[in-house]
This record gives C-alpha cells, sequence and structure tokens, in this order.
C-alpha cells in the first residue's frame, strides 16, 4: 500500500480474520525474460515467500505456508 492505496494484483491475505499474508503480481528481471508471476509472502512465525506462475497457486502456497504464530502486534503492515 503506497498511501493508504495498493496497486492492482497486490492482496492482502486474510485468515480467521487476521492478516496472515500477500500476494502480488510482480514482474521479473530482463535476465529471466520480464516474466509475470504472483510473489506471495506470510507474515506468520516462521515466514515464507516466493513466487508461483498463478494467483490461485500463490494464495496455495499461502494457505500452506502461514502458521497460527502470529506476532501479537498492533502494527499495521499494509503501510
Amino acid at each position: 500500500m503506497i498511501a493508504g492505496t495498493s496497486r492492482p494484483n497486490d492482496f492482502v491475505v486474510k485468515r480467521d480474520g487476521r492478516d496472515v499474508g500477500r500476494v502480488m503480481q510482480d514482474r521479473l528481471g530482463m535476465s529471466a525474460g520480464s516474466a509475470l508471476v504472483w510473489w506471495w509472502g506470510t507474515w506468520t512465525y516462521p515466514s515464507v515467500h516466493g513466487y508461483a506462475p498463478t494467483l490461485e497457486a500463490a494464495l496455495e502456497r499461502v494457505r500452506q505456508g502461514a502458521t497460527d504464530d502470529l506476532p501479537e502486534t498492533d502494527v499495521d503492515r499494509r503501510r
């Protein structure tokens, strides 16, 4: 989020009402052919992240990687 607004194809992932990760479309570097891929990451402990070829695959990887161990904080990670 930039100034309270997210860009297209940029999603905060929630589980049970709590933010557990993020998925966004990204372009790989020139050496990788500038392909569009989906970056995904979790905010749980331990955090994990990576790339996936589709939105559905990225959401599945967040689902698999997000644990129940969330930091006890009121920090808004979307800023």
